[in-house]
Parts: structure tokens; C-alpha cells; sequence
């Protein structure tokens, strides 16, 4: 198992030095994505053309970076020079499979909260719960979110919004962190491979997950909490995160392989 309070510090110090060139390289990445997402029309499909191409990229300079191997800005073309169809596929066999499987887990993620806000209305709203349970009055649910609006904000109503704000936040991110999470050194295995196939890729991503997925979890939660501070940077921070989020998935990677 690996230590995340320790891969963090030591993913810290190892791009220590290298801020500058990080951000540049993962600024360019970004605003390529976007802009070619923004064609009309096309950009959409253009953008999963190039997705897969430019994360191999991206992945090759977290890798150097983690080794101190001179990594180097045109590092984020490496996927358009070598193994090129296998990088586009990649991403075509990756996000259908992640699309599904994010579903399934988001539905069932939001029915279960759904059921606990039902217990917890049946416990602290009794005659609310009464009153849907009856009727099937979908307004009787909205209670605690009325009582905000009333003068005398009582605590349980506060509680249940902060959670129902939470569980739904919830709901629809961690499905897709848990979706991705078997194929996430997919990019990183062919950036140092550049003769795998795309499905052979895929399937040692996952084999080598094997014994990893809760901890990557763990790791990918810390890193989700590290992104809800970003808001209170007016969105400045992100020029560092995402550098700091690959390099630390660099140097995971590093430890399980």
C-alpha cells in the first residue's frame, strides 16, 4: 500500500524547481483542448481525436519529471509522433466503458441518498414524510429547505441541506473517479511503451490497479478536496493543480509498476 501523505510531499519536492515549465506545458493542453472543442459542429468529435494523443504526452512529461529525466516542453507532442492510432484508441475504448459504468454508479449513488433523505425526513419531518408517503406529495420533501427560508433557522433543517448539497455533489463526481480508476496508467504504460496496443494498454492499466483501486481512491478524494479550494483563488490555482495532479499520478505509477 502506498503512503499518500508521503507521495504527496515527495511529488511536492520532485516538481519543485519545474513550476514553470508545468504550468506552460499543461496551459497549452488545456486551451488546445478547448478551443478545438469549441469548432462547431466537429469540435467535439476533433477533441476525442486528440485527447488520447495528448495525454500519452502528458504523461511522458510527468514520467521524466518523476525521474528527473529533462523533461521537456515538446514532451506533449510524443503521442502524435509515435504509436498514434493505438493512442487515439485508447481513449475510444476507455471513455465508453467509464461512460457506462459512471451511469450505473451515479443512479445507484443518488438512489441511496435518496433513501437515507427519506429516513432522515421520516425521522426529523414525520408529518412531511406522512404527508408523501400518503400522497405522493413531492412538496412535502421540500421542507427543510423551506424552514431556511423562515426566520428561526432551526439545525436539523441546516443539516439535512448541507447534506443533500453534499450527496448530490458527491453523486455525480466520485462515479466517475471510481469509473476511471482501473485505466488510470493506461496513457502512462504507452508513453513508455511506444509499440503496445491500445487493448493490451487498457488490460495492464488494470491488472497492475489490482490491490491499488481503494488506495488510488483515497488519493483521488484528497486530490478532489484540494479542488474544491481552488474557487477561493478565483480559479488562479488551477495552473498549478493540474500539473500537481499528474505528477502525483506520475509518481504512483512510478511505485506499482
Amino acid at each position: 500500500m502506498i503512503k499518500l501523505r508521503a507521495l504527496l510531499s515527495e511529488s511536492l519536492l520532485l516538481i519543485k524547481g519545474n513550476w514553470l515549465q508545468a504550468i506552460a506545458v499543461f496551459f497549452v493542453f488545456n486551451l488546445i483542448i478547448l478551443l478545438v472543442q469549441a469548432i462547431p459542429g466537429i469540435g467535439g468529435f476533433f477533441s476525442l481525436l486528440i485527447t488520447g494523443p495528448f495525454s500519452v504526452g502528458v504523461s511522458l512529461y510527468c514520467v521524466k519529471l518523476v525521474r528527473d529525466n529533462f523533461p521537456k516542453f515538446e514532451d506533449l507532442l510524443f503521442g502524435f509522433q509515435f504509436n498514434l492510432g493505438n493512442n487515439i484508441l485508447a481513449y475510444f475504448i476507455i471513455i465508453p466503458i467509464v461512460a457506462v459504468v459512471g451511469i450505473f454508479l451515479m443512479i445507484l449513488f443518488l438512489l441511496i441518498n435518496f433513501a437515507i433523505f427519506l429516513l432522515i425526513i421520516s425521522i426529523v419531518y414525520s408529518q412531511s414524510y406522512e404527508a408523501f408517503a400518503g400522497t405522493m406529495e413531492w412538496e412535502a420533501l421540500l421542507t427543510p429547505f423551506k424552514s431556511l427560508l423562515s426566520i428561526g433557522l432551526a439545525a436539523e433543517s441546516i443539516m439535512l441541506v448541507l447534506f443533500c448539497i453534499l450527496s448530490f455533489c458527491f453523486s455525480f463526481i466520485l462515479p466517475w473517479i471510481i469509473a476511471y480508476i482501473p485505466f488510470a496508467m493506461t496513457f502512462f504504460i504507452m508513453a513508455e511503451d511506444t509499440s503496445i496496443d491500445a487493448w493490451d494498454a487498457v488490460q495492464k492499466s488494470w491488472k497492475m490497479m489490482k490491490g491499488y483501486k481503494f488506495n488510488f481512491f483515497v488519493l483521488n478524494l484528497i486530490l478532489l478536496l484540494l479542488l474544491a479550494l481552488i474557487p477561493f483563488t478565483l480559479f488562479i490555482g488551477l495552473l498549478w493543480y493540474f500539473p500537481f495532479y499528474y505528477v502525483v499520478t506520475a509518481n504512483y505509477y512510478e511505485k506499482i509498476k
